[in-house]
């Protein structure tokens, strides 16, 4: 028999062949990578982040960073889009804050606003004063501080 492999490697290479269909070996495209969108609503984003990276819904967070606290907004926003990140990795980068990743960026790090003035100055407005008073607000800690 002329044949340029023997058994052995025949059954092993048949095995690899075997393996890789039926586990439906997923391609590293088919998850967002750090900095990447994705989504389970929209087909032209992967479903997923990539093994050890957060799904932070961008989308859907209206929460504000304030120096070293997060406080949420009660305001209405939504894209069931997200953005990936590498939470946990101790360096605070530059879509990081205290909001979605407080482990990496204590210290007021990429905060919105580094001190209660500057938020009052710059965001406190005439229709967050109505959210405050009636609205998804209502009630909120982010009420008080103006």
């Amino acid at each position: 028999m002329n044949s340029r492999y023997n058994a052995a490697e025949l059954s092993v290479l048949v095995l690899i062949i075997l393996l890789v269909l039926v586990s439906g070996c997923k391609q590293p495209s088919e998850c967002a990578k750090e900095g990447e969108e994705f989504s389970e609503v929209y087909d032209s984003y992967p479903e997923h982040c990539c093994d050890n990276l957060t799904e932070w819904y961008s989308g859907f967070d209206t929460r504000v960073s304030i120096g070293d606290d997060c406080y949420e907004t009660g305001l209405l926003k939504g894209s069931p889009v997200g953005t990936c990140i590498n939470c946990g990795n101790e360096i605070c980068e530059d879509i990081e804050n205290v909001c979605n990743c407080r482990e990496d960026c204590d210290g007021g790090i990429n905060s919105d606003y580094a001190t209660v003035e500057e938020f009052c100055s710059e965001y406190w407005n005439e229709e967050m004063a109505a959210e405050c008073e009636e609205g998804g607000a209502k009630g909120l800690p982010i009420c008080d501080l103006c």
